[in-house]
């Protein structure tokens, strides 16, 4: 038993590090296609001959050229605009689906019933309709569970450690998926301020 959870750890940890650099790779892809977005869109939007009075643009006619006069300054702020929008709408996808299709306090009431009646089945079969966080880890606990009932070399103590531990792998592999990106929240949170304070100094110095 030992050697095959042995074998099974070395798989899950093997398999996690493909699924790692694809998340790297992708989330790359987001920061560049939204740095090259804020470009395009400083350029083609807000440098609009239409957007200044002169044709050296240094005349602005309407607020486009007025923000297009704020120099690079400008696209840098619009990339951590539009790759923190990016992020809180893959965040919110997230946890709407980690969130289950079944309301959590229904949920665990209709397993509660079912295993005062000991029908851990259809307990089993309530975690896979919930299909979020919680009822996968319910579920982890309740196979563990099931296989605790036929077993008599455990005493109760032992069976309730082996439960809980169970549980508690289950809640470890549930939570990365529910903290991914915050890294990049985070950072555009304390960065975002800077750069917007830099940016009215660099104006403020031009000015004058």
């Amino acid at each position: 038993m030992a050697d095959v959870k042995t074998a099974a750890a070395k798989a899950g940890s093997q398999a996690g590090k493909p699924k790692n650099s694809n998340n790297f790779g992708i989330n790359l892809i987001v920061v560049l296609v939204c740095i090259a977005v804020a470009e395009l869109i400083f350029h083609m939007v807000f440098g609009q001959a239409s957007n200044f009075k002169d044709a050296d643009r240094h005349v602005p006619a309407n607020i486009f050229g007025t923000i297009y006069m704020g120099g690079w300054v400008v696209p840098i702020l619009m990339s951590t605009t539009l790759i923190l929008i990016a992020f809180c709408v893959e965040r919110a996808l997230t946890i709407v689906k980690a969130k289950g299709k079944v309301n959590s306090a229904e949920f665990v009431r209709k397993v509660q019933y079912h295993l005062a009646n000991k029908n851990v089945d259809a307990a089993l079969a309530e975690c896979d309709k919930q299909a979020g966080s919680v009822g996968n880890v319910m579920r982890a606990g309740l196979v563990k569970y099931r296989e605790m009932i036929n077993n008599t070399e455990l005493d109760t103590d032992q069976k309730v450690l082996s439960i809980q531990k169970e549980i508690e792998e289950a809640t470890a592999l549930e939570l990365p998926m529910l903290e991914k990106n915050l890294v990049f929240l985070s950072t555009i949170a304390s960065v975002a301020t800077l750069l917007g304070l830099f940016g009215t100094v660099l104006g403020m110095i031009r000015s004058f």
